[in-house]
């Protein structure tokens, strides 16, 4: 068995009362297509999937995640053991929580409501921070939206330095579609080469080749 690999996937639900919650459209396809490259290739791979997230085939280990506070436990947890090689950060991770949930009542219908909103952290900027393993192997993913391609490569960059991620996975709204028409663009760390991937299957099957020669680079 090679390597542990952690993935999220899927979106982050943030409660409003106990039946309402805010998310958003992340169906966690690609985590978990990712997850099934990696297992491919032999990886011990733990998926960390969100509620009604895609369900990887074959991994090891399966954990779910509700809000961000949630899958910022799961994901201290896991990445604290030094066995784990890398982490695949694909979640949608919610910028915003409720301020004052309601979560043991269901509010009233029929009238106005105001809901307070409070900026989350950011948990890609702590992931290496929880790290066991000091070589620990990050890629993140960043959505943008932005018409210029280049201010779309700045906002990788700057998630690249932020976070010391080895990766970032870029896509922007505009270009995202089912099957072989979803572009992603990634960027590496102390790099300027940007490799361009066309559809879900074919990003995953590249990310897991990547992750495979520096693991055993790694290793040497």
């Amino acid at each position: 068995m090679k390597a542990k690999v952690v993935v999220t996937s899927g979106a982050t639900r943030e409660p409003i009362d106990s039946v309402r919650f805010i998310s958003n459209v992340s169906s966690g396809r690609t985590g978990a297509t990712i997850c099934e490259a990696l297992v491919a290739r032999g990886f011990q791979v733990t998926q960390v999937a969100g509620v009604d997230s895609a369900q990887a085939a074959g991994v090891a280990r399966r954990e779910s995640f509700t809000d961000h506070a949630s899958l910022d436990t799961a994901l201290r947890r896991l990445v604290r053991d030094s066995a784990c090689a890398a982490v695949v950060h694909t979640a949608a991770v919610g910028d915003f929580a409720v301020a004052e949930p309601q979560t043991d009542a269901k509010i009233a219908s029929g009238g106005e409501l105001s809901v307070k909103l409070q900026p989350t952290h950011k948990i890609i900027d702590r992931i290496m921070g929880y790290a066991g393993n000091t070589d620990l192997i990050l890629i993140g993913f960043k959505l943008t939206h932005e018409p210029d391609a280049s201010a779309q490569a700045r906002a990788a960059r700057e998630l690249l330095r932020r976070s010391r991620a080895r990766y970032v996975v870029q896509n922007d709204v505009s270009t995202l579609a089912e099957g072989e028409e979803h572009l992603f663009f990634v960027h590496e760390n102390g790099s300027s080469r940007v490799r361009r991937y066309v559809g879900r299957e074919k990003l995953a099957a590249a990310l897991a080749a990547l992750l495979d020669e520096q693991i055993r680079a790694v290793a040497r």
